[in-house]
Protein backbone atom coordinates (compact mmCIF):
# COMPACT_ATOMS: atom_id res chain seq x y z
CA UNK A 1 0.00 0.00 0.00
CA UNK A 2 1.32 3.48 -0.72
CA UNK A 3 1.19 6.49 1.78
CA UNK A 4 -0.98 7.95 -0.55
CA UNK A 5 -3.53 4.71 -0.32
CA UNK A 6 -2.80 4.74 3.28
CA UNK A 7 -4.24 8.57 3.68
CA UNK A 8 -6.94 8.31 0.93
CA UNK A 9 -8.75 5.38 3.71
CA UNK A 10 -9.47 7.95 6.41
CA UNK A 11 -10.01 10.65 3.53
CA UNK A 12 -12.61 8.10 1.88
CA UNK A 13 -14.44 7.59 5.37
CA UNK A 14 -14.78 10.99 5.61
CA UNK A 15 -15.95 12.03 2.38
CA UNK A 16 -18.04 8.55 2.13
CA UNK A 17 -19.76 9.31 5.83
CA UNK A 18 -20.86 12.73 4.01
CA UNK A 19 -22.38 11.41 1.23
CA UNK A 20 -24.52 8.98 3.29
CA UNK A 21 -25.42 11.55 5.60
CA UNK A 22 -27.07 13.14 2.31
CA UNK A 23 -28.76 9.87 0.83
CA UNK A 24 -29.85 9.38 4.22
CA UNK A 25 -31.17 12.92 4.50
CA UNK A 26 -32.66 12.75 1.19
CA UNK A 27 -34.18 9.27 1.94
CA UNK A 28 -36.41 10.67 5.23
CA UNK A 29 -37.48 13.51 3.53
CA UNK A 30 -39.02 11.09 0.27
CA UNK A 31 -40.26 9.18 3.14
CA UNK A 32 -42.14 11.95 5.06
CA UNK A 33 -42.59 14.17 1.75
CA UNK A 34 -46.49 14.59 2.66
CA UNK A 35 -45.38 15.92 6.39
CA UNK A 36 -42.98 18.61 5.71
CA UNK A 37 -43.09 22.07 4.14
CA UNK A 38 -40.39 21.73 1.14
CA UNK A 39 -38.13 24.70 0.25
CA UNK A 40 -36.53 24.45 -3.18
CA UNK A 41 -33.48 26.83 -2.18
CA UNK A 42 -32.80 23.74 0.93
CA UNK A 43 -33.02 21.46 -2.26
CA UNK A 44 -30.53 22.95 -4.50
CA UNK A 45 -27.89 23.68 -1.26
CA UNK A 46 -28.39 19.13 -0.35
CA UNK A 47 -27.31 18.91 -4.34
CA UNK A 48 -24.58 21.23 -3.83
CA UNK A 49 -22.95 20.10 -0.94
CA UNK A 50 -23.65 16.41 -2.85
CA UNK A 51 -21.48 17.43 -5.04
CA UNK A 52 -18.54 19.12 -3.28
CA UNK A 53 -18.38 16.18 -1.27
CA UNK A 54 -17.56 14.03 -4.87
CA UNK A 55 -15.35 17.22 -5.97
CA UNK A 56 -12.80 16.88 -2.83
CA UNK A 57 -12.63 13.02 -3.23
CA UNK A 58 -12.56 13.75 -7.13
CA UNK A 59 -9.91 16.40 -6.25
CA UNK A 60 -7.62 14.87 -4.06
CA UNK A 61 -6.28 12.67 -6.60
CA UNK A 62 -3.99 15.28 -7.75
CA UNK A 63 -1.40 15.12 -4.46
CA UNK A 64 -1.15 11.26 -5.64
CA UNK A 65 2.02 11.77 -6.27
CA UNK A 66 3.19 13.31 -2.94
CA UNK A 67 5.80 11.49 -1.51
CA UNK A 68 5.95 12.54 1.94
CA UNK A 69 3.35 14.00 3.96
CA UNK A 70 3.19 15.77 7.23
CA UNK A 71 0.28 15.52 10.37
CA UNK A 72 -0.32 19.16 9.74
CA UNK A 73 -0.73 18.39 5.74
CA UNK A 74 -3.08 15.52 6.81
CA UNK A 75 -5.37 17.63 9.27
CA UNK A 76 -5.06 20.03 5.79
CA UNK A 77 -6.21 17.14 3.74
CA UNK A 78 -9.01 16.51 5.90
CA UNK A 79 -10.18 19.76 6.66
CA UNK A 80 -12.49 19.78 3.76
CA UNK A 81 -13.72 16.83 3.90
CA UNK A 82 -14.75 17.31 7.81
CA UNK A 83 -16.76 20.52 7.05
CA UNK A 84 -18.33 19.11 3.95
CA UNK A 85 -19.82 16.23 6.74
CA UNK A 86 -20.63 18.47 9.37
CA UNK A 87 -22.71 20.49 7.07
CA UNK A 88 -24.27 17.29 5.25
CA UNK A 89 -25.17 16.22 9.08
CA UNK A 90 -26.51 19.51 9.22
CA UNK A 91 -28.74 19.91 6.07
CA UNK A 92 -32.05 18.14 7.54
CA UNK A 93 -33.73 18.73 10.09
CA UNK A 94 -34.37 15.88 13.13
CA UNK A 95 -36.97 14.83 13.79
CA UNK A 96 -38.29 15.45 9.86
CA UNK A 97 -42.04 14.75 10.23
CA UNK A 98 -44.13 18.13 10.70
CA UNK A 99 -40.69 20.09 9.72
CA UNK A 100 -41.11 23.40 7.31
CA UNK A 101 -37.62 23.57 5.60
CA UNK A 102 -38.02 27.17 4.71
CA UNK A 103 -37.96 27.62 8.33
CA UNK A 104 -35.39 25.62 8.73
CA UNK A 105 -32.90 26.84 6.30
CA UNK A 106 -32.96 30.26 7.58
CA UNK A 107 -32.77 29.38 11.29
CA UNK A 108 -30.90 26.32 12.54
CA UNK A 109 -29.11 25.66 9.32
CA UNK A 110 -27.61 29.15 9.24
CA UNK A 111 -24.33 27.36 10.71
CA UNK A 112 -23.76 25.94 7.68
CA UNK A 113 -22.47 28.84 5.76
CA UNK A 114 -20.41 29.57 8.77
CA UNK A 115 -18.46 25.79 8.10
CA UNK A 116 -18.83 26.54 4.40
CA UNK A 117 -16.72 29.54 4.93
CA UNK A 118 -14.26 27.58 6.58
CA UNK A 119 -14.23 24.37 4.89
CA UNK A 120 -13.75 26.47 1.49
CA UNK A 121 -10.89 28.59 2.86
CA UNK A 122 -9.31 25.08 4.27
CA UNK A 123 -9.65 23.18 1.13
CA UNK A 124 -8.42 26.47 -0.91
CA UNK A 125 -5.19 27.13 1.03
CA UNK A 126 -4.20 23.31 1.37
CA UNK A 127 -1.93 22.60 -1.53
CA UNK A 128 -0.65 26.20 -1.23
CA UNK A 129 0.20 26.06 2.24
CA UNK A 130 1.35 22.02 2.59
CA UNK A 131 2.96 21.88 -1.42
CA UNK A 132 3.64 25.49 -1.76
CA UNK A 133 1.11 25.40 -5.03
CA UNK A 134 0.13 28.98 -6.31
CA UNK A 135 -2.66 30.63 -4.52
CA UNK A 136 -4.01 32.22 -7.57
CA UNK A 137 -4.88 29.67 -9.74
CA UNK A 138 -8.34 29.50 -11.86
CA UNK A 139 -9.22 26.64 -9.74
CA UNK A 140 -9.06 28.66 -6.71
CA UNK A 141 -11.40 31.63 -8.42
CA UNK A 142 -14.08 29.56 -7.83
CA UNK A 143 -12.83 29.72 -4.17
CA UNK A 144 -12.65 32.82 -3.65
CA UNK A 145 -15.94 33.95 -4.82
CA UNK A 146 -17.68 31.16 -2.62
CA UNK A 147 -16.04 32.64 0.19
CA UNK A 148 -17.29 35.90 -0.40
CA UNK A 149 -20.74 34.20 -1.62
CA UNK A 150 -20.46 32.13 1.90
CA UNK A 151 -20.07 34.67 4.10
CA UNK A 152 -22.83 36.82 2.58
CA UNK A 153 -25.15 33.70 3.16
CA UNK A 154 -24.02 33.48 6.53
CA UNK A 155 -24.63 37.18 7.52
CA UNK A 156 -28.05 37.03 5.71
CA UNK A 157 -31.74 35.94 5.81
CA UNK A 158 -32.49 37.76 2.61
CA UNK A 159 -34.58 34.71 0.98
CA UNK A 160 -33.75 36.55 -3.03
CA UNK A 161 -30.15 36.50 -1.52
CA UNK A 162 -30.26 33.13 -1.07
CA UNK A 163 -32.42 31.94 -3.99
CA UNK A 164 -29.85 33.69 -6.14
CA UNK A 165 -26.87 32.33 -4.59
CA UNK A 166 -27.03 28.90 -4.23
CA UNK A 167 -28.21 28.10 -7.71
CA UNK A 168 -25.09 30.03 -8.63
CA UNK A 169 -23.35 27.60 -5.91
CA UNK A 170 -24.46 24.67 -7.38
CA UNK A 171 -23.53 25.83 -11.02
CA UNK A 172 -20.11 27.05 -10.54
CA UNK A 173 -19.38 23.72 -8.66
CA UNK A 174 -20.76 21.81 -11.39
CA UNK A 175 -18.45 24.19 -14.01
CA UNK A 176 -15.22 23.31 -11.69
CA UNK A 177 -16.05 19.97 -12.18
CA UNK A 178 -16.40 20.00 -15.95
CA UNK A 179 -14.10 22.35 -17.29
CA UNK A 180 -10.88 22.14 -15.26
CA UNK A 181 -11.23 18.32 -13.39
CA UNK A 182 -13.58 16.12 -15.05
CA UNK A 183 -10.84 13.82 -16.36
CA UNK A 184 -8.43 12.14 -13.97
CA UNK A 185 -5.10 11.30 -15.30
Amino acid sequence: MSLFEFLMVLVSIIIGLGIAEILRGVARLLRERDTIGHYWVHSVAVVFVFVALLQQWWEIWGVQGTPKWTFFGLLMMLSGPIGLFLIAYLLVPQPIRGADLRKYYYGAMRPVWWLAVFTVTSATLFRPVIFGYPLITVDNATSLLSFVGFFVLALSTNRILHSILVPIFLGSIIWDVVALSFELS
